[in-house]
């Protein structure tokens, strides 16, 4: 993919992404004088990097390459009455040794900000991040963006979020939040989104009373302007409910109604309707958590469980959730990793690229174990999920599974070793198991206050899609000051 190609965003989207980053900037600049201290930390990596199927063909068409990378990169952050700013940008250069025709460079930008504009009065909130992520669900892809396939793209997301937050006396607070956001990308065969949502909130102060409660009301409006994809729209009022029945024990529940519109198919029920939730949280002893309900929507019933536990040297976490979403809320919540891989699992912190959902609204179901047993040198954990998608518009069901297991020892103050693997099974009900195993060996040292050395070494092989088997070495130096 060439670096003009990659780099631009659409033209009709940059009048939006300007005001965005200038709304921030400005807000950003206005409260410089109330920062109580700013940090500046740069920071430069360097990678030599050898791959035995650079562009991941399958066997037999292998092309092997060694690729340079040069990543210079900074932290900004202040730290204030009135603000809080974090801003970390990494430019990422890539040099093929082989194939000078493919030599590209990529931007990662990660803002947040938070302030008081007016004191136990009005606040806001900003985020923006530039990243990369899949142009082709489907088609091959590498860790992180060295392999030549094509197949990355350039996504840029904003959100700003201004809200009023007042206290009425010693019995109740209230919130009223607008939040406008966006998903650019740099393809022009994806789609642009924007959207405008207002959130209310009216909930009491626990005091003495063992009740609790909250009046909510959630309105979003999602407007597709790269095609001609009808939009979507969601509203939701509800009253919560809370009692305690004892210090260890407590009950909640949810009733109200909720009024969507959205692309579905005519078989699909209508997105609208009463529903309600009831559940209870226990806490027998400050290392078990456990919350559990269950309830009723207009597309069925709807479960959720979230139990912890925590030992001495173990570490357990069970959860399950249900609900409607969308790859747009995926891409919105991503996250960049220490060395700029793209996190696509938000759940597990996988660096595995997932096939990403499609872009419609899908109802949601999932479960996920984790379990974690450290000793004074090293942890380890294992991983295990399962998610099921229905889209409501085109009626296909997808089921992902994925598994992990990995280990981490501290041998030393300065050295850190860790081993893994990861498997990835992709169902579709259009087409046949897309499945990937992929397994790392890594060793850091410390080799001073401001440098780090690593080693790496991958093994990813995939079957059922674009079929490729990969093998990476790398060395990694990085410097931050």
């Amino acid at each position: 993919m060439q670096v003009h190609e990659i780099s631009r965003l659409r033209t009709e989207a940059v009048p939006v992404v300007s005001r965005a980053l200038f709304a921030f900037l400005l807000l950003s600049v206005c409260m410089v004088a109330e920062a109580a201290s700013w940090r500046f930390s740069p920071s430069l990596e360097l990678a030599e990097t050898y791959s035995d199927n650079i562009t991941l063909r399958p066997a037999g068409k292998e092309r092997s390459d060694y690729v340079t990378e040069v990543t210079p990169g900074f932290g900004l952050s202040a730290d204030g009455r009135r603000l809080n700013l974090a801003l970390n940008y990494r430019w990422q250069g890539l040099y093929y040794a082989r194939d000078n025709e493919k030599n590209s460079s990529y931007h990662q930008l990660g803002a947040g900000m938070d302030g008081t504009l007016v004191d136990d009065l009005f606040f806001v909130d900003a985020h923006a991040r530039y990243r990369q992520t899949l142009a082709v669900a489907g088609a091959a892809v590498g860790q992180g963006a060295i392999a030549s396939t094509g197949n990355l793209q350039n996504i840029l997301t904003t959100s700003v979020s201004p809200y009023l937050r007042r206290k009425l006396g010693g019995w109740a607070e209230t919130e009223l939040r607008y939040t406008q956001s966006s998903v650019l990308y740099s393809n022009n065969n994806d789609r642009d989104s924007f959207s405008n949502g207002v959130d209310f909130r009216l909930a009491g102060r626990r005091a003495v009373t063992r009740w609790s409660w909250a009046v909510n009301y959630h309105a979003q409006s999602i407007d597709y302007r790269a095609t001609e994809q009808a939009g979507v729209t969601t509203r939701q009022g509800d009253l919560q409910l809370g009692y305690r029945l004892s210090s260890r024990l407590g009950l909640n529940g949810q009733f109200g109604r909720e009024e969507n519109e959205y692309p579905r198919a005519a078989s699909t029920p209508a997105p609208a309707g009463n529903f309600w939730d009831m559940g209870l949280d226990w806490q027998p002893n400050p290392r078990i958590q456990v919350s559990l309900g269950g309830g009723k929507r207009y597309y069925g019933s709807n479960w959720r469980l979230n139990l912890s536990h925590r030992g001495r040297r173990t570490t357990l976490r069970a959860t399950y959730s249900e609900g409607l979403t969308t790859r747009r809320r995926y891409q919105l919540a991503l996250q960049l990793d220490d060395v700029g891989l793209p996190i696509i699992d938000v759940d597990t912190g996988s660096l595995l690229l997932e096939v990403l959902p499609r872009d419609e609204i899908y109802l949601r179901r999932r479960a996920q174990l984790n379990y974690s047993y450290a000793t004074r040198r090293s942890t380890t954990s294992f991983s295990l999920y399962q998610e099921w998608r229905e889209y409501q518009e085109r009626r296909i069901d997808e089921t992902v599974r994925g598994a992990g297991v990995a280990w981490q020892w501290a041998p030393g103050r300065r050295v850190d070793f860790s081993v893994g693997t990861d498997f990835v099974l992709n169902g579709s009900s259009i087409r046949q198991d897309d499945r990937r195993l992929a397994g790392h060996a890594t060793l850091t040292r410390k080799l001073g206050r401001y440098m780090d050395a690593r080693l790496e070494a991958r093994h990813t092989r995939r079957d059922g899609g674009s079929d490729y088997t990969e093998n990476l070495l790398t060395a990694r130096l990085t410097l931050r000051w």
